[in-house]
This record gives C-alpha cells, sequence and structure tokens, in this order.
C-alpha cells in the first residue's frame, strides 16, 4: 500500500540536513517569493508511479529529488522506499499590502485514486520588506525638509535616521532569512511584518492619512485582515512624536555643513524617541506572531546585532553632518561612552554641545536593546517567549560593546551570524567546501560514556551521521522543559549549565569546557530537558538523534545501563546544588521503564 506524507518543520531543522543526517531534516517553514521552498515527502510503497503536486488544488509540474552529497538537489524517479523533496518556486507572485506582504497556500502531494498530503505554508514576499518605511521617507520626510529648507537634503531631517535605518533592519533580517540561518524563521518574519505594518500605520494615521493608496484604505478600514492593526495601532502618540522631533536645527553656532552642529544631537534625541515608542510595537507585534519557546532569544539576539550593522551601514547617510567635521570630533560623536572619553581631548565646542551623553552608536545600542529586553518581559510574562537569564538581550551579544572592548569577540559574532569575520559589514557566507572536523567528534565519543563501549568503525559511523550546529555567545544549545529526542556533544567552545528554580530564578551550574556531551537523560528517558546549557562565547556542537542511536541501543543493552549510571552520578552533584526534590527518583524510575521495554 502506498503512504505519502509531508515532514514538518521543527525548529532549529533544515530540509538539506537529510543529506547526512536522516531523520534530522524538516520541511521549511515558510516560503519566500524568488526563493525555492524545498519540502520533504516520505514516500512508500510507491515504486514507478507518478506523483501528482496541486498549489492551492492547482496541478502543478514538479519532479521529485533527493539530496546530492554535495547538498544540491538531483531529480530522480520515486524508485524507492524514502524521504524525497519538492523544490517549488513562485507560489505566490503578488503579495500586496492587502494580503500584509503575504499569502497562505496549501501544497498537496499523492497518487491518483491513492493517498494524499497536504501542507500549509504561508508566503511572504521580501522584496516589500522596508517598504512602509521607505514611503515614509519620500512622501513625508522629504516634502518636510523643503517646506524647512528648500535647498536641503532629507537626510538631515530628525526623523530620517531612525527610518532608514528601521528600512535597513528589515533588508539584513531578510538576508538572514533567505540564507536560512535561523532556528524558527517564520517566528521572525511574522514579527518583522507586524512591526513594520503598527509602526508605519500608526505613523500614517497619526501624521499623513493621505500616504494610502485608496486602495489600501479601503483594505486597511474594512478588511478583517487588519483588524488587529486597527485595534493596536496608536496614531495619537505618533503625532504627538511628530510634533515634538521633526524641527531641523538650521540656526545657530557650531556649524555642521548647512546646518547647526545641534541638530546632530537633535537627531539623536528623535531617534531615541523613536525608539521608545517603537517598543509597544514590538510587543504587539510579538503578540500578534504567537508563541516561540524555543528559539525567541536566539533570534531577538540576532535582530538586535542586525540593527547595530545597519547604524554601521547608514550613519553616513543618515547623519551628513559628520563628514564637514574633523575625524576626531566625527569619531567622539559615534563612539563616546560617557565616563571614558574626557571632553577636553577633542577640540572644538561641539563637546559642550553634547554635553555628558553618549555618542551616536552607544545611544542607539543601548536603547534598541532596553527596547527587546522590555519587549521580551512583557512577552514572557504573557507566556509568548521564554529565555535564560536577567535579560533576553544581554549586553555580551553586542557587536558594538565587543568592537569597543573586546575585539576579539567579533569575528565569533560576525561569524555566527554568516558575515565576514573580519568587519561589521555584509560579508560572505563560510566556504562552500568546509568540512566538520569528524576525528575530533569520534575521539570525543570514544572517551565519553557510554559511548566508549562501542567499537571504533561504530563510533565512526555515529560520527558521521551527527548533524553540525554552530552557536554564538549566549546562545541556548538546550533549553530546560522542552521535549528532547537528541544528544549534543560540544567539540568546540566552553558551554554554562543553568536550572531555573520555582521561583523562576536561573540557578548557575558551572561551566564545562570542549568535550562534552549533553542531553543524554531526554533522549533515554523522554522526559522534558531537566536544564538550560547555552555557549558562553561560542561553540560548535553535533546532534545525535534518537532515530540514529537506537539501533546501536538495541544491539548493546549495555549502553543503557553504562548511560543511567554516568546520569545518576550528574543528577546526584546537580541536586546537591538544588533544593532536594525528585528529580532523581524520577529519572530512576522512567530508565527503568526503557530498559524493562
Amino acid at each position: 500500500m502506498a503512504t505519502v506524507q509531508f515532514i514538518p518543520f521543527a525548529p532549529g531543522r533544515r530540509p538539506v540536513d537529510e543529506t547526512r543526517q536522516p531523520g534530522l531534516g524538516a520541511s521549511d517553514a515558510v516560503a519566500f517569493v524568488g526563493t525555492p521552498c524545498r519540502l520533504l515527502l516520505a514516500v512508500g510503497g510507491a515504486a514507478g508511479r507518478e506523483l501528482e503536486v496541486t498549489v492551492d488544488g492547482v496541478p502543478r509540474d514538479v519532479t521529485p529529488a533527493v539530496f546530492a552529497p554535495d547538498g544540491t538537489l538531483r531529480e530522480v524517479a520515486l524508485d524507492e522506499d524514502r524521504t524525497y523533496v519538492l523544490a517549488l518556486t513562485d507560489l505566490a507572485p503578488s503579495c500586496p499590502f492587502a494580503t500584509q506582504f503575504s499569502r497562505r497556500v496549501t501544497v498537496g502531494a499523492g497518487f491518483a485514486g491513492g493517498p494524499r498530503a497536504e501542507i500549509a505554508l504561508d508566503v511572504y514576499d521580501p522584496r516589500r520588506f522596508g517598504s512602509l518605511y521607505q514611503r515614509i521617507v519620500e512622501r513625508l520626510i522629504k516634502p518636510d525638509t523643503e517646506r524647512q529648507d528648500p535647498k536641503l537634503s532629507h537626510g538631515y531631517h530628525p526623523w530620517y535616521p531612525p527610518l532608514t535605518i528601521s528600512r535597513d533592519i528589515a533588508e539584513l533580517y531578510t538576508r538572514a532569512l533567505i540564507r536560512n540561518r535561523l532556528a524558527h524563521p517564520a517566528w521572525l518574519v511574522r514579527v518583522g511584518v507586524n512591526v513594520e505594518f503598527l509602526t508605519a500605520l500608526g505613523i500614517i494615521e497619526g501624521v499623513d492619512p493621505g500616504l494610502l493608496e485608496p486602495e489600501e484604505r479601503a483594505a486597511f478600514e474594512r478588511d478583517d485582515a487588519f483588524e488587529q492593526f486597527r485595534r493596536r495601532i496608536n496614531p495619537g502618540a505618533w503625532r504627538k512624536l511628530w510634533e515634538a522631533e521633526r524641527e531641523i536645527v538650521l540656526e545657530g553656532r557650531p556649524r555642521a555643513g548647512p546646518v547647526c552642529a545641534h541638530n546632530v544631537p537633535a537627531k539623536r534625541r528623535a531617534t531615541v524617541a523613536f525608539l521608545r515608542r517603537h517598543y509597544d510595537d514590538l510587543q504587539q507585534a510579538m503578540a500578534l506572531a504567537g508563541p516561540n519557546p524555543h528559539s525567541a532569544q536566539e533570534t531577538l539576539q540576532r535582530v538586535f546585532r542586525d540593527a547595530e550593522r545597519a547604524v554601521l551601514r547608514q550613519t553616513p547617510d543618515a547623519f551628513p553632518e559628520l563628514a564637514s567635521l574633523p575625524p576626531e570630533v566625527s569619531d567622539f560623536v559615534l563612539w563616546r561612552r560617557r565616563g571614558q572619553l574626557r571632553l577636553g581631548r577633542v577640540p572644538g565646542s561641539l563637546p559642550k554641545v553634547l554635553g555628558e551623553q553618549d555618542g551616536l552608536f552607544a545611544s542607539y545600542s543601548d536603547q534598541y536593546r532596553a527596547s527587546l529586553n522590555q519587549a521580551a518581559a512583557w512577552a514572557r510574562k504573557r507566556g509568548l517567549i521564554d529565555y535564560t537569564g536577567e535579560e533576553a538581550v544581554p549586553r555580551g551579544v553586542s557587536l558594538l560593546e565587543a568592537h569597543v572592548n573586546q575585539p576579539s569577540r567579533v569575528a565569533v559574532l560576525q561569524r555566527r551570524d554568516g558575515y565576514d569575520v573580519e568587519r561589521l559589514e555584509v560579508g560572505a557566507e563560510l566556504p562552500s567546501g568546509y568540512e566538520p572536523p569528524l576525528r575530533v567528534l569520534s575521539e570525543l565519543l570514544a572517551r565519553t560514556t557510554p559511548f566508549n563501549l562501542l567499537r571504533p568503525d561504530e563510533v565512526d559511523a555515529l560520527a558521521r551521521a551527527a548533524r553540525p550546529l554552530s552557536f554564538g555567545p549566549l546562545e541556548r544549545i538546550i533549553v530546560q522543559g522542552e521535549e528532547g529526542d537528541s544528544l549534543y556533544a560540544v567539540v568546540e567552545g566552553a558551554i554554562e549549565i543553568l536550572v531555573r528554580g520555582e521561583d523562576g530564578v536561573d540557578v548557575h551550574l558551572g561551566r564545562r569546557d570542549t568535550a562534552t556531551v549533553l542531553g543524554e537523560m531526554s533522549l533515554l528517558t523522554g522526559e522534558p530537558r531537566s536544564a538550560t546549557v547555552r555557549a558562553v562565547d561560542g561553540a560548535l556542537v553535533y546532534e545525535i538523534s534518537r532515530r540514529q542511536l537506537e539501533p546501536i541501543l538495541e544491539r548493546r543493552p549495555e549502553l543503557v545501563d553504562a548511560l543511567r549510571a554516568a546520569m545518576e552520578e550528574r543528577l546526584k552533584l546537580q541536586e546537591k546544588q538544588l533544593q532536594p526534590g525528585g528529580l532523581l527518583r524520577r529519572f530512576r524510575r522512567q530508565s527503568r521503564v526503557v530498559t524493562e521495554t
């Protein structure tokens, strides 16, 4: 009998993972216009039959494929029971404003007169991300600049920096989505689109409703899809901010090109005020995006670093005043931290204009990080996300902080995000020919309980099947309370272990350096993860799934006994650091069930 089933998306897993790690792949979470979407389809008993694929009920000519060893797709016939790849493009060529830049489509697959499977996808048009911010610049900021001074570039307008930076953030996170470097891309794209609509519509309704075209106005005011935005926007707050922070400082001294140098702190003040107002929209965007307990913290950290990159990329355009200042003064304006740079070191009167305030980079970084942390705390109270530690986005994940205080960390953060390791700009991907250090992994497994009981050939086979994962500073590898069917071997980098008590406080249980195996207990017992594990300064980790390990456990029951003994020792040590509880007893009970069955 023929069978057909789509393999759903699983956070942290990608279709290409099926190449070397069968069972560790997952279908794409969302689809993007102009980029192939890859869906995994498990097929059985269908040799020689022709697969029928539909998109919203319309037949689509799609040939099943498999991944070649180099990760490319190779079209094949349905000649065996296995997992195939359906690569689909142009799922929704038009995603206009009225559909919030997205459309939901249903992909079906099956055989004539036989079983069929379906999967729903949200298709987004990334070419439109940031376009509402750009519209406000073109049709609000430019005309308002001309009204204040017809000869002046709109780059001097106080609202230009936050809008152009917001637009650039959208471009950067779009690159992250297309490159598929995120554990849960669907959540980020929902948050990003929601916050753009909330902020842009709030500004438009509060300042100039005419920025919406007639058909857009009709959709916004009447369509049910926009009801959630109509309820959540705050036009009055944006109007108040516009009236307070839109004036360009044209007259006075010292000069910074065609404007007064006081325009620089005025633009900084407007940017910080914009971000404070933006915080309310961000938390509402997270509420609309839905729960993400798995990877919200790491996603917010990535968004924060992209915001910092946007500031660095857009500073010459957003602050043209700096081009007319001496280099030492420009550096002062950009990089100054209160208490770290004395005013007397910089000539001229501009330091007096700035007073005891932080520079542009520090102001933006601090305020945006504060906004993200406030929104994250709001979302965690409502069960929408979870994170480890006191802050979702700690200072240690900041590119700007690393650049100023610990330059060696810049390369780690850049590499983690898929950028050039030498510069704080968008760069190249990691080399395509990169080979994982399987010998190191084999050696680690061979000296770790219970894998030290395996033959060398068994260890090598397990290492080849493992899936490599890269984690950045303070990113979580395992999250307490989540279900788990994998274990992890750390081959590079240090990790730290935290356990959240009943009072909600994370207790630090120590640090382990390279050559550590994690997560065995959940894999063996089926119990949720008992602790959170995160990288310290970055880590290279290999994941081994239950599916890969089960054949070995069935042949070697002594592995279960060795694993149970190691876990009991670890739990005894852990419970010394926590309140006495039933964790060890629960593990013993669950492991007995596993060994008896």
